[in-house]
């Protein structure tokens, strides 16, 4: 643990030094300044000693957890809930949550962070969402004995448990309760590790976006601007993806006209934007900004400026081109399926076993490079019965898969 230790100490130094330039780093450092009067004000005021505390690393596992968040404030409306994030863009976005009774924070990992979090919020059960390994607090849990559990988990054999290095984790992976694996083979790789506490459940990413598919945002301009054509919508894109897709669709609108494109960035703070707008501008492209709120779309290429539309955005899109391949991994696949999208990334796919499966399916493609997705996009153009196939497997693949919110529910009912 004194390595571990070190490192936790040296991070928190490392982002006091990035805060003085970085916003994002600030925000992290800022947002946990007196954290233990404020929490401990908090708790005391509205009564949430003996809360489900949920912990987040972002936004992305928040969007794992919040089925289960929500069925459980549904059929418990009485129990208190206590939502805590790691990461400034959960927090920020997330922290007037509404099924939440308290969102807040997660102090630095220390051992006496952990102690005194522990001992004010006095937790029912904690509930660490996909890859949450702290260990300080693991073990304090433990020693407290407050059973903790872990949703929507993949173990993978390059993960630090199987390192020769990886003792103390080990260790706090042996702490929890129960571990709800998206996979058999996650179950099978921790009967390795000796921890025969697995339970396969399926991921609550396919709840999710099932809840949003069933009532997505209507924004009627979008469908003005879709209706009639054929439209790839770039999600979460960032510059490398960006360079791809306009290479690709420069070539494509000469022979298919009908061809309109929306681009909703990974990150939209305004120095992205104007990146964005300047490659538009050297390649000729007329575009318009969502954030104009225009009536009518007449540009074919349309920048989504803005945070919290995307999921609702991909019900007018014909395929899906998914940021984030060029660089470190693909974004979310499912909030394009799930609407009978077929879905295009990069090659940085290998840690997500559901660009395996669509692959598998005929319902995802890899894509190179702009020529190589230039080909892609042309066959799914010309090919009608490719199309048409690829998005009633997409549908059926996002409901064969659903389910895990409810499997785990019930699993925690014994502990509420």
């Amino acid at each position: 643990m004194f390595l571990y230790n070190l490192g936790i100490h040296a991070f928190q130094l490392g982002l006091r030094l990035a805060s003085l330039f970085n916003p994002k780093a600030k925000l992290w450092i800022d947002g946990r300044k007196n954290w233990e009067e404020q929490l401990r004000f908090k708790v005391n005021q509205s009564g949430l000693q003996n809360a489900v505390w949920f912990h987040c690393a972002s936004l992305g596992e928040f969007e794992q957890g919040r089925p289960v968040i929500e069925k459980l404030k549904k059929e418990h409306p009485l129990q208190k809930i206590v939502l805590s994030f790691f990461s400034p863009s959960g927090y920020e976005i997330q922290k007037h949550y509404p099924f939440a009774d308290l969102v807040t924070y997660l102090p630095a990992d220390t051992s006496s962070n952990a102690k005194i979090f522990l001992e004010i919020l006095k937790p029912k059960l904690a509930i660490f969402v996909k890859y949450e390994f702290w260990l300080n607090y693991l073990f304090e849990l433990d020693r407290q004995k407050i059973p903790a559990f872990l949703i929507s988990t993949v173990i993978k054999k390059h993960q630090t448990f199987f390192k020769w290095y990886g003792r103390d984790f080990r260790k706090g992976l042996a702490t929890y309760e129960t571990i709800y694996t998206q996979d058999v083979h996650s179950i099978k790789l921790l009967r390795v590790l000796k921890i025969r506490t697995g339970v396969l459940t399926g991921d609550t990413r396919f709840d999710r976006v099932l809840q949003v598919c069933s009532a997505p945002k209507q924004i009627k301009e979008i469908d003005e601007f879709s209706k009639d054509s054929f439209v790839i919508i770039a999600g979460s894109s960032w510059q490398k993806d960006e360079d791809h897709l306009i290479e690709s669709y420069l070539v494509l609108k000469e022979h298919y006209p009908q061809i309109k494109l929306i681009i909703a960035p990974h990150e939209i703070d305004r120095k992205n934007i104007d990146r964005l707008k300047n490659l538009l501008a050297k390649n000729k492209l007329a575009y318009h900004l969502f954030s104009d709120n225009s009536d009518t779309y007449v540009h074919p290429i349309l920048v989504v400026n803005a945070i919290g539309f995307l999921s609702s955005i991909y019900q007018y899109g014909t395929v899906a081109f998914i940021g984030g391949g060029f660089n470190n991994g693909i974004h979310n696949v499912l909030e394009p399926t799930v609407y009978g999208l077929p879905v295009l990334f990069g090659p940085n796919y290998k840690k997500f076993n559901e660009a395996f499966e669509v692959i598998d399916l005929n319902v995802g493609f890899e894509v190179s490079d702009a020529n190589d997705l230039t080909k892609k996009l042309t066959l799914l153009i010309e090919d009608k019965t490719l199309l048409a196939e690829s998005s009633r497997l997409a549908k059926n693949y996002v409901r064969k898969n659903s389910g895990a919110t409810n499997k785990i529910v019930d699993e925690l009912k014994d502990f509420l």
